[in-house]
């Protein structure tokens, strides 16, 4: 009786004093739910495709942050920048956004992105010597860096090797100067296919930049007080593919896609973005090959592809997005995203893994050996970019279907440009 009746109080008093030892917030508490990034971003299937995996794959890593997507389902880099600039008026701001590069600097300029230097500064996590400087530099406005690199093509050479052989093309050696692929286009037409498509529509200005540096010119100078577009290697340039159309040689048409996998074309310039998409929907053979330069050499390359931007104002969710935007540089993402379409991931890792997995890919190849030569695509300033993008695009197509030469369709473009500037 005596141990029972000592064994109680003991029991009364460490219920007494528990409250006071041990407060109720030392407690086991309930885990804290994850601090939601906003991500602005494409919808389309192809996006969607190394999107949708990339996000799991983070979320997984940290489970801290949830990712919540904002899907929108637009044609191009421009609208959707529209879309993200739209976001901070409408009371539900993007916290991180997808942004093409030539549109790096108008969502600089228009005072919502947050440069990322100070806050990556001395941060042991991220080694950007394990990055494509050149990549890299895509994303750096006046000296600071804005954007990290999601995803990065360039311009390539899509040709219908059944094709070839029956307009007696060799398909071992696609043509690899201008007038080659003029000639090229001949035989092709000969031989009943549509000749060649030069991927003009593609954003804009993202081919005829390619086709202007290739020539020794370029769209503007860095700080756009120089608009150079209209010079002769402009005109040059744009008359090359005027003869292509005039002679019938080349079709006229925003569907690049779809017009060369439907079996009518024999050459595509078009992007490595779509290199997984368009050997998939033919039912021919397709080969890559460097696209041909004027004189035969070899191609500079304009950096097409987007990255990430941090838009957020809340320090606290800065810090969370930018676990996000890391991961995106990291080895394991850069492999996600070349599996899962034809971008060039900007971690050297990534692309050593890529090599040594399909070293038997003469395509692959390819477009891996342009990831050094990238140069960036030209991002206008100001808040007209998307403007004069559909500017550069709508003087193209009007100097293609002959309402108007290359010359004054230059001189029209530069001018209405230099006005937005």
């Amino acid at each position: 009786m005596r141990a029972f009746f000592i064994k109680s109080c003991l029991v009364a008093l460490l219920t007494m004093v528990t409250p006071w030892v041990f407060p109720a917030g030392t407690k086991e508490q309930a885990p804290s739910k994850p601090a939601v990034v906003t991500f602005h971003r494409f919808s389309t299937a192809a996006h969607q495709a190394y999107i949708l995996p990339l996000i799991a794959a983070f979320e997984k890593k940290h489970p801290e942050v949830k990712i919540e997507s904002v899907e929108h389902s637009v044609p191009g880099y421009e609208a959707l920048a529209q879309k993200i600039l739209l976001s901070f008026a409408s009371g539900s701001p993007a916290d991180v956004g997808q942004t093409g590069y030539t549109l790096v600097r108008t969502m600089v300029e228009s005072g919502k992105a947050i440069a990322l230097d100070e806050t990556l500064k001395g941060d042991a996590s991220f080694d950007r010597n394990a990055l494509y400087k050149s990549m890299m530099d895509l994303g750096t406005v006046d000296g600071k860096l804005y954007m990290l690199p999601l995803g990065t093509s360039t311009p390539i050479m899509y040709y219908n090797v059944d094709a070839f052989k029956k307009a007696g093309l060799d398909p071992q050696k696609p043509p690899k100067t201008w007038v080659e692929l003029k000639t090229a286009a001949r035989k092709l037409k000969e031989a009943g296919y549509e000749g060649v498509l030069w991927g003009w529509s593609i954003t804009g200005n993202w081919i005829f930049q390619t086709m202007l540096e290739n020539l020794g010119g370029r769209i503007a100078s860095p700080d756009a007080k120089s608009v150079d577009f209209a010079g002769p290697e402009g005109e040059k340039a744009l008359s090359y593919i005027r003869e292509l159309v005039e002679e019938g040689l080349m079709p006229v048409t925003k569907d690049l896609v779809a017009t060369f996998t439907s079996g009518k074309l024999g050459i595509l310039i078009e992007s490595t973005f779509q290199r997984v998409a368009i050997p998939q929907k033919s039912s021919f053979e397709v080969r890559l090959a460097p696209i041909p330069t004027p004189n035969g050499d070899t191609p500079k390359v304009v950096a097409g592809g987007n990255g990430v931007m941090m838009h957020t104002q809340d320090k606290k969710l800065q810090k969370e997005t930018l676990k996000f935007m890391k991961y995106i540089v990291t080895e394991e993402a850069g492999f996600i995203v070349a599996e899962n379409s034809g971008y060039l991931p900007a971690a050297r890792g990534a692309v050593a893994t890529l090599r040594k997995k399909y070293p038997d890919d003469r395509n692959y190849s390819i477009v891996l050996d342009q990831i050094e030569r990238v140069t960036p695509w030209f991002s206008w300033p100001g808040k007209y970019g998307t403007e004069i993008q559909k500017i550069l695009m709508d003087m193209q197509e009007s100097v293609f279907l002959g309402k108007i030469s290359p010359r004054d369709g230059l001189n029209q473009a530069a001018e209405k440009i230099k006005k937005l500037l």
